[in-house]
């Protein structure tokens, strides 16, 4: 009787372990589900140089790096492997679109440059700059269905500071074609004049302006664009804001960021829209409050942004930098 006992206690004991064991692991294991990349909700649309070079060297069949930058910045030294592509490359034929230049190009077109460099729909897409290109390649892919490219943080800048190996040769070509098909997935991703005009009087949209100073104030007028200016009712909230202050392709912390959309006064339960110069900088914005999980249907680029605005002659235009915000949203 004793030695049974003894048995069952033996046994009760082991048995209260094995659940300290196993509740021990899966705290663990919810801690760091829990862990989130500078505390972004969707922290995994970024890829650390750290992560990236692990995928390079364990030489991952389905990894397809994007250096999104001109041949110059390129050839001063790329991520080895990567395949280099910039504006021209993705641009729809400005005669298609009305004259307006930088334009997306539709989906037969981005099919077509995508599979030439091996992309299939499995494949680990890494897209990575020097400035804030690579965002713009980003949103394309998830405006034609492919959700889960990567961004590298930091782009080459960090790359090259974590100590890791760059080319100067022009990058190969893929090994062959891929297979994956750019599909129109989310229409309201991308908006054009009509919606920006409508932006005027709705009450549950806001209209932003990402450019700098010199070009919202009407000081600068680049390369593209007809006329100096900026949309009269569209608010500035520089792109550079969601970026650190040293290296325009690294994300500031996300505590850091939501102050910023707190004090220009970034509502979540409106729709969200963006310009700059061409629909590039725009993303920048975007794949951030994305990555804050914002939800993708509220947040439109004008893919036209300023080189189709200020082409109407009839759109209007303001110049001057404004004492006060023009947004009812701001005077409040």
């Amino acid at each position: 009787m004793l030695r049974e006992e003894t048995s069952v206690k033996a046994k009760a004991v082991i048995a209260w372990v094995m659940v300290l064991l196993l509740g021990g692991f899966a705290l663990a294991t919810a801690a760091q589900a829990g862990e989130r990349y500078k505390g972004y909700v969707r922290g995994e649309l970024f890829i650390t140089p750290q992560e990236l070079n692990q995928l390079i060297m364990a030489k991952d069949p389905k990894l397809v790096v994007l250096a999104v930058t001109n041949a110059p910045q390129y050839l001063t030294g790329h991520v080895p492997g990567s395949f280099r592509i910039w504006r021209p490359d993705y641009e729809a034929p400005p005669e298609t679109q009305g004259g307006v230049t930088d334009n997306l190009m539709d989906a037969e077109g981005f099919t077509t440059l995508m599979q030439k460099f091996g992309v299939d729909p499995d494949s680990k897409v890494v897209v990575y700059d020097h400035q804030y290109d690579a965002t713009r390649i980003w949103w394309a892919f998830y405006y034609y269905g492919k959700i889960d490219v990567r961004i590298l943080d930091g782009g080459i800048k960090a790359w090259k500071s974590a100590g890791f190996s760059t080319n100067i040769v022009a990058g190969g070509k893929a090994e062959r074609q891929g297979t994956w098909v750019a599909k129109l997935t989310y229409p309201p991703m991308r908006v054009d004049t009509p919606e920006i005009l409508a932006t005027k009087d709705r009450t549950d949209a806001q209209l932003w302006d990402v450019r700098g100073d010199s070009e919202f104030c009407g000081d600068e007028i680049k390369s593209g664009a007809f006329r100096a200016g900026r949309i009269p009712w569209g608010v500035q909230a520089d792109y550079v804001l969601v970026k650190t202050k040293d290296n325009h392709s690294e994300w500031q912390p996300a505590a850091e960021v939501q102050k910023a959309i707190e004090k220009l006064g970034m509502d979540p339960n409106k729709h969200q829209y963006f310009y700059c110069q061409s629909g590039v900088r725009c993303t920048n914005w975007i794949s951030t409050l994305y990555a804050l999980g914002w939800p993708m249907e509220k947040l439109h680029n004008y893919d036209g942004s300023w080189i189709a605005w200020s082409k109407d002659e009839q759109l209007p235009i303001e110049k001057g930098c404004p004492d006060a915000t023009p947004a009812a949203w701001q005077k409040r």
